[in-house]
């Protein structure tokens, strides 16, 4: 039984497809098994899986006949897998060497520790890095989940968080994953580490750059599904809630924008006593709207 279990759903994946199964089979972790689902694609992608496929038996292909949308087809292959930590990739991203053993050793030393996700490139269509995804150490990150989402591509969780919190839900489809994230979230641990273990590839072809608008509203509807679950796990004080409700109304959040959109909501008199922020965001604050804090 392998240790890892991979899932890669793929649709119309076909131009990038073999980078990303060549960065699984270049893993140092070699206790693994990949999944990868064809969710109906016409441009070849299921053949080029049933090629690696039959050149490894770590690797099996699920075909479907009616496409199931992403959050379908990570159930149709979770479904059959049987590791004891999960995970899944992208047709067009490419894992580093270290992306499984980096996280499954974290998992091994930490057993109350339920997901861990990690830092990553972001590369353009030829594999360029042009941005990095890091996480603060200094920050209560899990807890942002109630607002936006913070976990990246590079992630590793157990099936037994997995088995609580349920399947991916396919009406939060361009926001399966931050929808999922915030379960997990809300039952269990996460942690956050600083390895850079990924490449994440930005397309014009990719749902982010397609589905931009519905991506924006799916993740309001996240924020809003899960709103009085945070309140009841957080226990806020009466600033904390206004600028927490605030942010889950705010489709974009980013912080410096929030604090100021508070700011406009709440009035000059309240604002002065806002002084929960960080000392750095509360100048960002102070020079956008010369006001005194």
């Amino acid at each position: 039984m392998p240790i890892v279990s991979i899932v890669l759903p793929c649709y119309n994946g076909a131009r990038f497809l073999r980078h990303s199964v060549d960065s699984v089979l270049a893993q140092t972790f070699p206790d693994w098994e990949l999944v990868i689902v064809d969710d109906c694609s016409t441009d070849g992608s299921g053949e080029i899986a049933d090629e690696y496929a039959a050149q490894d038996k770590r690797i099996r292909v699920i075909h479907n006949q009616k496409n199931h949308t992403l959050p379908g087809a990570l159930n149709d292959g979770f479904d059959v897998t049987c590791g004891k930590y999960l995970t899944w990739t992208s047709d067009d991203n490419i894992a580093k060497p270290n992306w499984l053993g980096v996280m499954s050793e974290y998992l091994d030393c930490h057993p109350r520790t339920d997901m861990v996700c990690a830092n990553m490139d972001i590369i353009d269509e030829n594999g360029v890095v042009c941005d990095v995804m890091r996480h603060p150490y200094d920050t209560p990150v899990q807890t942002e989940l109630a607002y936006r989402c913070n976990v990246g591509a590079a992630f590793l969780y157990r099936r037994t968080i997995a088995e609580r919190v349920g399947k991916y839900d396919a009406d939060m489809f361009c926001a399966e994953d931050y929808d999922y994230w915030v379960r997990i979230a809300l039952n269990g641990k996460i942690d956050y580490i600083n390895d850079n273990i990924y490449m994440y590839r930005r397309t014009g072809q990719s749902l982010t750059a397609t589905q931009q608008e519905k991506i924006w509203g799916k993740t309001l509807a996240v924020k809003q599904k899960y709103k009085y679950q945070w309140l009841q796990k957080l226990q806020p004080n009466w600033w904390q809630r206004k600028k927490f409700e605030y942010l889950v109304r705010n489709p974009y959040c980013k912080s410096e924008l929030s604090a100021c959109g508070i700011i406009h909501t709440l009035g000059r008199q309240t604002a002065n006593a806002l002084f929960f922020w960080s000392p750095e965001l509360r100048h960002k604050i102070k020079h956008k709207l010369q006001i005194k804090l």
